[in-house]
């Protein structure tokens, strides 16, 4: 035990050594971090102490995973297809499976009765030239045996759609659900410093910041990573951030999904009071969307539009010399770099990288020339040139 701490912390730190059980621990490894005083001689021990409670979180996290999978015997793993994943989540008989149907290809069975959805459900919802994956998730209600299986899916999603039905107070279940999703550890409201991390089983760690790198640069996020036995993984980064910063991320388990909220059913009797009294409850916490799944409008793209910007991404497309722009556009982070751009298409492009034209709205005029910290726009065209 190092002999220059506080006696509270001593005292945490053999709590924490004769702890059992994984929870038991990290509580106790959490009291003992913030008992140990910040300051030079206690840095190394205080690095330490935070890498094994990362260790452990997703340890725990693990066997959390395996635990509800067994438990239901359903299997709720969707694996990511497009631009993104979208879930629909909502209490029972509110419309969701009925708004699957319109937004995208899926044919889910439509019923009357509760719970006629037991089991994800995927589609591909087509946006202009991008496919955006939505999932709708089996209701979330009390007592449902797929509970959390079900909040697993919403932290592995990139964004969640809370579909509500303004026929009955929407509030009391959206209240439920809300709960649910605070006791998973997401949180619906935006962070002043977004962090996303990307687990891959190969590609090595890459980097992608949209702010500035106060007191670090990449290779100092890298061997943070490193460290933590994270060797594999696309770490995405908006606005300015210190490595402090980045740490006490890794230590938190906590997420943030972008969201929205389809209050359906607005054309049945008594819907409006319904959609003031639902708004007033949210205080701004997220956008509600007043919508019918009965009488939908003859044109989606607006409520497609919404569903689309909640991944933050942009569309860019790519042209050889002389040649005409891809068909297929890259989807990638707002924010991305002409030369993020390079190393996705070929390693000897970013290597030999020597400069880009582009048009589109990022530049004064088509065709201009710019360098590789040149930042692109939706519906940008990159022509790359090599030295």
């Amino acid at each position: 035990m190092v002999t220059n701490l506080p006696p509270q912390a001593k005292a945490l730190m053999r709590e924490y050594q004769e702890a059992k059980s994984i929870p038991e621990k990290i509580a106790k490894l959490e009291a003992l971090i913030s008992a140990i005083p910040e300051h030079k001689g206690t840095e190394k021990l205080r690095r330490n102490l935070k890498k094994t409670l990362a260790k452990l979180k997703r340890e725990l996290e693990e066997r959390e995973k395996k635990r509800a999978k067994s438990s239901s015997g359903i299997r709720f793993s969707v694996k990511k297809e497009g631009a993104g994943q979208i879930v629909l989540v909502g209490d029972t008989l509110t419309g969701k499976s009925s708004l699957l149907s319109l937004l995208t290809n899926a044919k889910p069975t439509i019923g009357s009765s509760p719970f006629t959805t037991r089991t994800p459900i995927p589609g591909m919802m087509e946006y202009l030239d991008v496919q955006v994956q939505l999932v709708e998730v089996p209701a979330i209600s009390i007592g449902v045996p797929w509970l959390n299986s079900a909040l697993s899916l919403c932290r592995n999603a990139d964004g969640i759609v809370f579909v509500v039905d303004l026929s009955r107070d929407p509030i009391d279940s959206l209240k439920f659900i809300f709960e649910r999703i605070k006791s998973a550890k997401i949180t619906l409201k935006k962070p002043s410093v977004r962090i996303e991390v990307e687990k891959r089983s190969s590609g090595g760690i890459q980097v992608f910041c949209s702010g500035c790198l106060k007191d670090c640069d990449v290779r100092d996020i890298i061997e943070l990573f490193k460290s933590y036995g994270l060797n594999n993984v696309f770490i995405k980064i908006w606005g300015d951030v210190s490595l402090s910063d980045v740490e006490r991320y890794m230590d938190s388990s906590i997420v943030y999904k972008p969201s929205l909220i389809i209050a359906n059913k607005i054309d049945v009797d008594g819907s409006m009071d319904n959609l003031v009294k639902l708004e007033k409850s949210l205080g701004g916490l997220t956008k509600v969307i007043p919508f019918s799944c009965i009488n939908p409008p003859l044109d989606l793209l607006k409520l497609k539009s919404e569903i689309y910007g909640m991944l933050n991404v942009i569309r860019v497309y790519t042209k050889e010399v002389g040649g005409s722009p891809s068909k297929k556009p890259l989807v990638v982070p707002k924010g991305f770099r002409v030369i993020d751009v390079a190393k996705i298409i070929h390693s000897q492009l970013y290597n030999n990288f020597g400069y880009a034209r582009v048009w589109g709205s990022s530049v004064k005029f088509d065709g201009e020339r710019v360098g590789p910290d040149h930042i692109l726009n939706d519906g940008d065209i990159v022509e790359i040139r090599t030295k």
